[in-house]
């Protein structure tokens, strides 16, 4: 089982399963991180966090989607097709979807069918809360946990103090996994926001991760990842990967191998 003392939290890596990427990462994400994936308008970042908790859940791990973007069949479907069955693993308590897709805003009758739910995206302490509520059955238990976050985005729309609630919001985070030695990752539409804010969360966050769209010699589109940053390790930023989605799933792509 799990043991929370800081020396195994230190040594806990969290794999994404993209053996590149994790290589790149020195092996993994270590344990009590905040991650920031930041992608641009037309990149596709959904894939590399779903696989990130799929591969955590495989493994036989707990996690939760806490979604303002999507309803429950878009990652219901996306993860059945990367091997993940999202409604058994609910039914046994492993994964957890926070609905702050149906409602964010409080302001219709809109209904969730989901338990947990968030109906206020300015309210901080509600979104931490709804989290915290969700793993009440383990939490006496030592068991490896990760969420993901999508999105960051939506959380700045919120309100005009957004920064006040986006600040608030991912240091009880941190500390969170910094306790539990869990892990978050959190996807952010950095092109939709002012450079400064995006550096200031850049800071908040242990290890960023950049999606964003290219091409291929033969001007094929492709996506290419960069990582960014990861604290305290400079030397694992470097050069992007270039990946390829081919039947759900991620796939390295080598230019040298294209036929022309």
């Amino acid at each position: 089982m799990f043991s929370t003392n800081s020396d195994s939290v230190e040594k806990k890596l969290f794999t994404f399963g993209i053996p590149t990427l994790d290589e790149i990462l020195g092996g993994g994400v270590p344990a009590g991180s905040n991650v920031l994936i930041e992608d641009e308008i037309g990149a596709e970042a959904d894939p590399f966090v779903l696989q990130f908790l799929a591969e955590g859940l495989r493994s036989g791990e707990y996690g939760y989607i806490f979604s303002t973007e999507h309803p429950y069949s878009y990652y219901n479907e996306v993860m059945n097709g990367i091997g993940v069955n999202p409604e058994m693993l609910e039914a046994t308590g492993r994964l957890k979807f926070i609905d702050a897709f149906s409602n964010p805003f409080g302001y219709t009758d809109v209904k969730t069918t989901h338990e947990n739910a968030v109906h206020n995206l300015s309210q901080p302490r509600e979104i931490n809360e709804t989290i915290r509520r969700s793993f009440l059955h383990v939490q006496n238990q030592k068991v490896l946990k990760r969420g993901i976050v999508v999105s960051l985005s939506s959380i700045i729309y919120a309100s005009d103090e957004s920064k006040k609630i986006l600040f608030s919001f991912l240091q009880n985070r941190l500390a969170a996994n910094k306790i539990e030695g869990s892990v978050t990752v959190f996807i952010l539409h950095h092109d939709a926001h002012d450079p400064l804010l995006v550096r200031a969360i850049e800071h908040n966050c242990d290890v960023t991760i950049r999606v964003s769209k290219s091409k291929t010699k033969a001007d094929r589109p492709i996506t290419e990842v960069r990582v960014i940053n990861v604290k305290g390790k400079p030397e694992l930023t470097g050069d992007p990967i270039l990946f390829e989605f081919i039947s759900g799933k991620i796939i390295p792509y080598y230019e040298n191998e294209e036929t022309f």
